[in-house]
């Protein structure tokens, strides 16, 4: 199968050539490299441009004529590969050399697969220092591992995304389902959605990357800005911003679940009822920040609801916490 690469890329001098020299370092190479640069003002098309001339492989530069953000630019780019399998690849991680053969070998294994993602390693700097394992750092524990792999992929997707974009690849032919991606949803989410509800989604439990941290990433692990803040304004913050942040985290529910009914399969209409569940538990979560008797009341009543549609009951004490110290 021919294999493609979809990078996007924006202002990432810094640690592009070390991406690119990994993609061709890969034990098996892909056939073409696809990037769509949104506005680099720094020295990012020139590093590809010298690394075309050299690579193992046909190398598509594109330049957008207007910014169109991290989203709608991998959209562009996965919509212009014209392989059978698509390697989407941000500009500042680095490839181990058996990622492109061990994810092929598994969709090669198993025609029902949409996609299949990693786990990766969590590096900082450079030169680079590990730092834990990407899995790890949200929560996707051995336990809920084994119920992804075992057909509740829905339900771990409800709790919060698991896939990171970085580590994916995708079938060709489920683009047509993928795409478009709506604006207001990040776009690896989005295609791990569409893929559980079209078809299936593997996993590989080994880090087939080093997915770097820094401070200038478009999209990612949030090093959040609360966690600068002094305590108590770190939550006074937080009841501040987080009930639009529910509220609009529902309305992006509100989208899937129209999705899930137009895609009418089994699998995504069975997951309506396990949507709607999260929708009404976002709305009802973003409004109780309003009252603090019914913030309590919405925290003692969904304490099961946390642990379904949350990553962990840290959300149930964080609220308690919100409520208490603001």
């Amino acid at each position: 199968m021919r294999i493609s690469v979809a990078m996007c890329t924006y202002n990432g001098e810094k640690y592009l050539d070390e991406q690119l020299q990994s993609i061709a370092r890969q034990t098996r190479l892909p056939h073409e490299l696809v990037v769509c640069d949104d506005g680099s003002s720094d020295s990012t098309p020139k590093i590809i441009e010298e690394f075309s001339r050299s690579a193992p492989f046909p190398v598509r530069f594109i330049r957008n004529p207007e910014n169109l953000g991290s989203t709608k630019n991998f959209e562009k780019v996965i919509g212009l590969c014209t392989g059978d399998l698509i390697a989407l690849s941000d500009q500042d991680d680095i490839w181990l050399p058996e990622k492109l053969a061990r994810q092929v070998e598994m969709m090669d294994s198993d025609p029902a697969l949409g996609g299949v993602f990693s786990d990766a390693e969590l590096i900082t700097g450079t030169p680079q220092q590990v730092n834990g394992r990407l899995w790890a750092s949200f929560l996707f524990t051995p336990r809920k591992q084994t119920r992804f792999k075992s057909g509740q992929a829905a339900s771990i997707l409800l709790s919060g995304n698991v896939v990171t974009g970085a580590t994916l690849m995708i079938r060709s032919s489920v683009r047509g389902a993928c795409l478009p991606i709506p604006a207001s949803w990040v776009h690896d989410s989005w295609i791990a959605w569409m893929i559980v509800l079209h078809s299936k989604l593997g996993m590989i439990d080994n880090a087939l990357i080093q997915y770097r941290i820094h401070d200038s990433q478009q999209v990612g692990i949030d090093g959040t800005s609360y966690a600068r803040l002094p305590l108590r304004q770190r939550f006074e913050a937080a009841r501040r911003e987080e009930a639009a942040k529910h509220l609009a985290v529902a309305a992006e529910f509100d989208e899937l679940k129209q999705r899930a009914h137009e895609i009418g399969s089994t699998q995504s209409l069975s997951a309506i009822s396990a949507i709607e569940g999260k929708i009404r538990f976002l709305q009802e979560r973003g409004t109780s920040y309003k009252n603090r008797g019914y913030h309590l009341f919405h925290v003692l009543c969904n304490a099961h609801n946390y642990r379904t549609y949350e990553r962990s009951l840290k959300d149930l004490l964080r609220d308690v916490a919100i409520l208490v110290l603001t």
